[in-house]
């Protein structure tokens, strides 16, 4: 009997109803939907594929990808466990294993109930207040929700009454009585699980205590060295405790040191009791009703007092001065004298001490307060002197302290923190002469010329007015609280001509007041050109050179403000430019356009206020190829992604040879500044321990998108290019990521830049039309795989129609073989014929064909891997720190499925890697200080 068609009807008849044998199917165990665990236990959950695939767990949608910790996935051959160790309630919800295996996906949930065990909240030991209404508490949790029953200690139940009210968790008695002061069942099951519990409470009933006398004081008026006993008494039930408080001037009220109260007996012992101890003592009575509190002050010996003090305004240089100090105090106290500050007389010169005079008053013998004095005398006070004296008064009991200011009037001098007497000068420039005056009272600043015959006789100076080339002197800048007084005068210079050398030379500045005056000399001298800058070679490219420049300031005030620089080449000028210099420091320029292989004269000069210096020649060469030159940046600061940013470039100079890749590193950072303009943006401090890298292989394409970031957020992004010379300079620029996403795609362009949200996993990649993803691909969410009821029942009504078929061709073989071998005869024709072709030459025509389209898969699968193999370089980083953060193995890679036409499969194009590498943190180049 010939099978060959009964296996071919059973083959067909699942195709003709609909059904793929080669359906994707994942499957959970344990096989439920709802699984059970207790709170603290661990489970784990298998989940497999058949055929096996790509599998991946989702709690609550959120991917789970952590391969260590309490949750973390295990994989075990073709299986993938998700593993939940010490159970939490907030692990409860809905697990979901995702697979898929090349356009086949498949889903399947469980859900994950946790028990949590009963357990009473409440304290056993509970109180209420006397004449009120009192609270037995019973907080229970547990899951399922279990239920209270109240009792009393016999057995019986608690009625809900006027007496007692029942409430959830709660019984409340009323009008608390003595009598109430008993032992309560609350009587805790779970239906469900059969969970039984007696929770006893002991509740007791109390009265607030109650003080009836204020606190006394044992004895009432302790001096210093003492010991005072401070009792205080109350009623209350049970009996109270006590604690007592002290007022303190600073700090309001603080509480008394345990190791001094008797919390039992309500006694406070104070030994050996200072000026610190007077205060106001305030006893405290509590037990659980409430508290009570009463309050009376301890007075103790007078510490010292400072009476009276007197102040010296104006006291003239070279006269006496005198600062007298009063205090009172029992005992006696003593007096000190101290200068706290000098006011500033911008004199470096020591202080002349003054004189200490002391005086005892008139003291009554039996005077309980006494007083004392003491005087500072100056006998000629001098500037040095002024300042403010602080006056201390002391005994046993304690101190006290006071201030007082000494003021010294004083002729003008030129001794303070300004210094320079020095000031230039050149054609075209207005020069600022400027003195600076201390005196007491104010000082009147004027300018003169010395005579040029008689440059010592003061006599014969000349004053000098406001009238060209002068102007000025400008109105005096005075500060009342140094003392200090400033002038400037401004000297017009027209030209260099000798007709103005006259105007260089001495000047006198002349301070004046009531008690005389004072002259500094000052001199404005010629200034002239900058001296030959001091020229280096900082780098060279094939196409440009970088040169740094400095020149030594010479003249204080004349500051180098530009460099001109001359290009020449065999003798020929070839361009010329200006750059502006930096401030105090470097200036570093670059000459471009220039020719590889070639050598080049380049003059620099530097350029004063004054004018133009002597010229530095230096000859450079440049190499035939070089590193790239630094690039630009030209993608705008605010990003339009929330989650990713697209850097783009201008194409830098590559240096004669060909850019290999880019390299694009980057860093969540906080900026110094919070302001809307990027042009402010500067690094605070970075908020990720190293750079993740990115590098791109793309070197026709100027752009990457960075996957992952942080909405709203700032990032340093750094630039590099790349060629066979090594890498150029990194441009860096700071960029902020948007609130929200947005999701582009531009109808016509080739370049498609795609944002997809994958329930909070989010892959980037920048694909060109035509390009095959490799290494970098785009998640997106799989189609739900659950079937509906109807589809179920249509997958019964086919298994029954197979079944049937396979009755009714199994009944003909056996019982009417006649039958079979007549539609075998109709059939023969056509399947002779066939089976002859098949054995024709001994080869099978249809063998052939697979055989032939297995060769052209194979092909195209090793183009690919050397397309591949072409466009991705990974290159480690040059610095590996201590320690990595872990990252999950790749998956492996998958063979493309064999293509019916491989004659028209694009070759792939390069593709952008990502790869995240530890880097050691780096400072900023814009970093803030």
């Amino acid at each position: 009997m010939d099978f060959h068609y009964i296996f071919l009807s059973v083959l067909l008849l699942p195709i003709c109803i609909g059904q793929d044998p080669t359906d994707f199917k994942v499957q959970i165990m344990p096989v439920v939907s709802v699984l059970n665990a207790n709170l603290n236990e661990g489970k784990g959950l298998t989940c497999s594929s058949v055929p096996p695939g790509d599998l991946e767990w989702f709690f609550q949608d959120a991917k789970i990808t952590s391969t260590t910790g309490r949750v973390k996935i295990e994989t075990s051959g073709n299986f993938l466990r998700l593993r939940i160790g010490d159970v939490q309630e907030t692990d409860a919800g809905v697990y979901k294993c995702r697979g898929s295996k090349g356009d086949k996906s498949d889903e399947r949930t469980i859900n994950l109930e946790v028990s949590i065990p009963v357990k009473v909240l409440s304290k056993p030991d509970q109180f209420g207040i006397i004449d009120q209404d009192g609270a037995v508490e019973c907080d229970v949790v547990g899951k399922p929700v279990p239920t209270l029953t109240w009792k009393f200690l016999n057995g019986s139940d608690i009625p809900n009454s006027d007496k007692y009210v029942i409430s959830p968790n709660r019984l409340t008695i009323k009008k608390l009585t003595i009598e109430d002061a008993q032992t309560y069942n609350c009587y805790v099951y779970v239906l469900s699980t059969g969970h039984l519990e007696d929770f006893l409470i002991n509740y007791e009933v109390v009265k607030p205590p109650v003080i009836s006398l204020l606190p006394t004081f044992d004895p009432p008026n302790p001096k210093v060295g003492d010991t005072v006993v401070i009792k205080c008494l109350a009623d209350g039930r049970p009996n109270p405790e006590y604690t007592f408080f002290k007022s303190d001037r600073d700090k309001g009220e603080v509480p008394v040191s345990e190791d001094k109260v008797n919390k039992a007996n309500g006694i406070l012992t104070l030994t050996d009791v200072q000026r610190e101890d007077e205060a106001t003592y305030r006893c405290v009575a509590s037990n659980k009703g409430g508290s009570d509190t009463k309050s009376n002050t301890l007075d103790v010996l007078i510490p010292p007092v400072i009476t009276d003090i007197n102040d010296v305004p104006n006291a003239f240089e070279n006269t006496e001065a005198k600062l007298k100090c009063v205090a009172e105090g029992d005992p006696m106290p003593d007096i000190e004298w101290k200068k706290l500050e000098p006011l500033s007389t911008g004199s470096q010169a020591k202080d002349i001490q003054p004189q200490e005079i002391k005086g005892d008053m008139d003291n009554l013998p039996n005077a309980i307060i006494k007083t004392q004095s003491k005087t500072l005398l100056f006998s000629k006070v001098v500037p040095e002197n002024a300042g403010t004296y602080q006056c201390t008064a002391f005994n046993s009991v304690g101190s006290v302290s006071k201030t007082a200011k000494l003021g010294v009037q004083y002729k003008p001098h030129f001794n303070t923190d300004f210094k320079q007497t020095e000031f230039w000068g050149w054609g075209g420039h207005r020069a600022n002469l400027t003195c600076q005056a201390s005196a007491n009272n104010k000082a009147e600043l004027s300018w003169f010329r010395p005579d040029s015959e008689f440059p010592d006789d003061r006599s014969k100076d000349k004053p000098i007015t406001s009238i060209y080339p002068f102007e000025g002197p400008l109105p005096n800048t005075v500060n009342s609280d140094s003392y200090l007084t400033s002038s400037s005068l401004l000297v017009n210079i027209a030209n260099n001509d000798a007709t103005n050398d006259y105007l260089y030379g001495d000047y006198l500045c002349k301070a004046t007041n009531s008690l005389g005056d004072n002259v500094l000399k000052i001199q404005l001298r010629k200034a002239s050109p900058p001296n030959q800058p001091i020229v280096k070679i900082v780098d060279t490219f094939s196409t440009s050179v970088k040169l740094g420049v400095t020149t030594v300031e010479q003249q204080a005030g004349v500051e180098v403000t530009e460099y001109h620089y001359a290009l020449k080449q065999n003798g020929q000028a070839q361009s010329e430019d200006v750059v502006k210099a930096n401030s105090g420091g470097e200036t570093q320029f670059s000459v471009t356009n220039l020719q590889p292989g070639t050598s080049y004269t380049i003059d620099v000069q530097a350029k004063s206020p004054v004018g133009l210096g002597s010229a530095k020649s230096i000859i450079v060469k440049t190499p035939d190829v070089s590193r790239p030159e630094k690039l630009t940046i030209e993608s705008p600061p605010l990003g339009e992604s929330s989650n990713s940013y697209t850097v783009r470039w201008a194409t830098p100079v590559d240096g004669g040879s060909v850019i290999t890749k880019y390299i694009i590193k980057y860093r969540k950072c906080e900026i110094t500044e919070m302001t809307t303009d990027p042009k402010k943006w500067t690094v605070k401090q970075y908020l990720a321990n190293e750079n993740s890298v990115i590098e791109s292989t793309q070197s026709s394409t100027q752009e990457v998108t960075i996957p992952n970031l942080d909405s709203d957020s700032y990032y340093d992004i750094r630039v590099t290019a790349v060629n066979d010379k090594g890498e150029s300079d990194p441009e860096s620029k700071i960029i902020k990521t948007s609130s929200q996403s947005i999701v582009e795609d531009q109808d016509g362009d080739d370049n498609k830049t795609e944002i997809v949200d994958v329930g909070g996993s989010v892959n980037i990649s920048n694909v060109t039309d035509g390009e095959t993803l490799s290494e970098t691909s785009v998640d997106k969410p799989a189609d739900s795989a659950s079937l509906s009821s109807g589809a179920i029942v249509g997958i019964i009504i086919g298994l029954i129609v197979i079944i049937a078929v396979v009755a009714i061709v199994v009944f003909l073989v056996l019982k009417k073989p006649g039958l079979v071998q007549g539609l075998r005869g109709r059939l023969g024709g056509k399947a002779g014929e066939e089976e002859r072709g098949k054995k024709e030459d001994g080869k099978d025509p249809a063998e052939e064909e697979k055989l032939i389209k297995k060769d052209d898969t194979v092909k195209v699968e090793n183009e690919l891997e050397e397309s591949k193999n072409d466009v991705i370089v990974e290159h480690p980083e040059e610095f590996e720190p201590d320690s990595k953060p872990e990252q999950p193995d790749a998956p492996p890679a998958q063979k493309p499925a064999a293509l019916e036409k491989p004659e028209e499969l694009k070759t792939p194009t390069a593709t952008t890697e990502i790869k995240i590498t530890p880097e050691t943190p780096e400072k900023p180049e814009n970093a803030a200080a």
